[in-house]
């Protein structure tokens, strides 16, 4: 079943019980060495400075601040990394500037904190950028009220923002040598996931195709997110876009010929291994051979990859074919305001991370527990919208803080007080990197005992640091489930048949203008069909981390998620054939198919089961894609999804 499953060799995630995982990934997670020293030394830095001029403590609020911003360089395009970081590192200084203003207030601290989580979940919906700020603002919130920092609030925050500049200096330091390196290994990891397409056969085929469209859809991410700051024609990012155009038709030949039960001439296969290692920085001279073509399909992959061995030379690219819609930034405002103005969802998130950080706050007021900010910490990272699984979260982050927790009481025990302390922090650091690539359990495995030397740094608590940081941790995990995750219903229910219609929608729309090759708009239509499924993948792998309850219910979807991409695979499949030299079908049988797919949509929005009569006409070429679309109505008429 494409794109449902995990590679095998990902043994932890095969073994692993669901909400022990972030989320299940088609590939496998290797370190990032680059961004690992990265981060250590934009934490380290800060720090070693502050002892060299005689107090430690002076590089602290720069070493937070320069760690904010090192985890917001998530990749992608220099444009992209630069605005999360600088998105972060700004919500962290007005956080810490509110935080240090209202502190000793008793009370009406609680009431800040509200108001600020209030504003933190209505930022976090305009986008990634805006969801790291608005992580940063609470944070820093909390901790300007919290903890007794000897800056002022202005020095404060220019000093956090001076530690976040350090990280972003870091992380574009290589973009005045290679300004399109992002984009370049985005588009050359394409390349080599579309190789693996011509080596893998049967079940793993299929997981090579969910790993190939996921990564592709990256790269276009990345691209375009680049592609919007030029200021004019740029024509090496307009081959980068043709390049990905070509993977996709390439991707399609692969279909069709396997639906013709042939296989790709090894030659060809060879082709595209070579465009590969050119992209990848090897040889840029690569050779097409003689290529027969029997078949539509066949001729349809020599075509295609005739033209990306002409992109991979470094040919001139005229015009390109622009798989997405220019959206402005008014456009994007817009869209951002009627999210925090009218989603519902949003409403609902906001309520409860105002609930949970009141609960949080009062309970630091009431003095029962020590250093109980780290309570209200553990609420506000846990109960942030776009990291998965609220329920997962709460798990792993206190399974994450018990090993964290008795790894910092071990090297506190060990390590004196002084710079002995910055190698076990940069060791920290370091590590983070490759936990947030992972799971949030293991994140906050590395996490905790790095905020706990931080903190020892300024306060000199020693080892019982560690035991509390445990202890309120895991007072505010209880926190986010009894109050964030149990009394409210739609947590039970993982919003996949919701967006399965939507993926059905798309591939009615992409199907309607598919065979029609003067259509401006069939690129843009088969891009968004194809990434409704990468997003319904995504929805479906999340769901997975819920409790077994929620998680056997939306396992009831996987046969009709299979047999929707069997529609768009063989949708795509037809076209490559008919744009090469196979009959097209009639506007008749096509408009027919894509009405049963409406009908399907319709049905699951509504909660009907669907029905068996899909309407559809009868025609030669179109035969698969009808077969495909009656193989989903019977999927669903047999075992409709909750």
């Amino acid at each position: 079943m494409t794109g449902l499953f995990r590679r095998p060799a990902d043994r932890l995630a095969d073994a692993a019980p669901g909400w022990l995982l972030e989320t299940v990934r088609p590939v496998p997670v290797r370190p990032r060495w680059g961004a690992m020293a990265r981060v250590a030394a934009s934490v380290t830095t800060p720090l070693v400075v502050g002892w060299a001029a005689g107090r430690i403590t002076m590089g602290l609020l720069p070493a937070m601040g320069a760690m904010a911003a090192a985890l917001a360089d998530r990749g992608g395009s220099y444009r992209a990394r630069i605005i999360r970081m600088a998105s972060a590192a700004a919500g962290g200084a007005a956080g810490y500037m509110i935080g240090h203003a209202t502190r000793g207030l008793g009370w009406w601290t609680v009431l800040v904190v509200v108001l600020v989580s209030v504003v933190s979940a209505l930022i976090s919906t305009s986008g990634a950028a805006g969801s790291l700020s608005a992580l940063q603002l609470l944070v820093m919130t909390v901790l300007g009220i919290s903890v007794p920092y000897p800056e002022t609030s202005l020095t404060g925050a220019l000093a956090y923002l001076l530690g976040a500049s350090w990280a972003l200096v870091l992380s574009v330091a290589a973009w005045p040598l290679r300004p399109r390196a992002a984009e370049e290994a985005a588009v050359a990891q394409v390349y080599r996931e579309l190789s693996r397409l011509f080596e893998e056969h049967g079940p793993e085929r299929a997981v090579a195709l969910a790993a190939f469209d996921t990564t592709l859809k990256n790269a276009y991410d990345t691209v375009f997110g680049a592609r919007s700051s030029a200021a004019g024609p740029d024509p090496e990012r307009t081959r980068l876009v043709a390049l990905l155009n070509q993977a996709s038709q390439i991707r399609h030949a692969l279909v069709s010929l396997n639906q013709e039960n042939r296989e790709p001439p090894p030659e060809v296969a060879g082709v595209v291994r070579a465009v590969t290692e050119a992209l990848s920085g090897g040889a840029r001279s690569v050779r097409m051979p003689r290529c027969e073509a029997g078949s539509p399909a066949l001729r349809a992959l020599c075509s295609a990859v005739e033209e990306a061995v002409e992109l991979a030379s470094g040919a001139d690219v005229a015009a390109e074919e622009l798989p997405y819609e220019r959206v402005g930034y008014g456009a994007r405002l817009r869209s951002a305001w009627e999210r925090m103005r009218y989603g519902h969802l949003t409403r609902v998130y906001t309520i409860r991370l105002a609930l949970c950080m009141g609960v949080a706050a009062a309970i630091s007021e009431l003095h029962w527990i020590q250093r109980s900010y780290w309570t209200m910490l553990t609420v506000a990272l846990v109960l942030k919208p776009d990291f998965g699984s609220v329920f997962a979260r709460a798990l792993q982050r206190g399974i994450g803080t018990v090993v964290g927790a008795v790894i910092g009481t071990l090297v506190l025990s060990a390590v004196p007080y002084g710079p002995a302390i910055l190698v076990p922090i940069a060791i920290f650091a370091a590590l983070l990197p490759y936990g947030q690539q992972r799971n949030w359990g293991l994140m906050s495995t590395f996490q905790v005992p790095l905020v706990v030397l931080l903190v020892d740094l300024l306060t000199g608590a020693g080892p019982e640091l560690a035991e509390i940081r445990l202890v309120d941790t895991l007072i505010g995990c209880a926190i986010v489930l009894l109050l964030g995750y149990l009394p409210w219903p739609a947590n039970w229910q993982a919003p996949v048949g919701p967006r399965f219609a939507d993926a059905v929608s798309a591939t009615a729309r992409y199907l309607r203008h598919a065979f029609d090759r003067d259509d401006p708009r069939r690129a843009l239509l088969h891009r968004e069909a194809f990434d409704a499924l990468a997003d319904l993948r995504t929805v479906f792998q999340r769901a997975l981390t819920e409790p077994p309850v929620v998680s056997r219910r939306i396992t009831t979807w996987m046969p009709a998620m299979a047999a929707l991409e069997h529609v768009a695979d063989t949708t795509a499949a037809t076209v490559a054939r008919t744009d090469h030299g196979a009959p097209p079908p009639s506007d008749e049988a096509v408009q027919a198919a894509a009405r049963s797919l409406d009908d399907i949509a319709e049905s699951v929005r509504t909660g009907r089961r669907a029905g068996d009569h899909s309407g559809l006409v009868d025609d030669d070429t179109l035969e698969r894609v009808d077969c495909a679309v009656r193989g989903l109505r019977s999927t669903l008429t047999q075992a409709t999804p909750h």
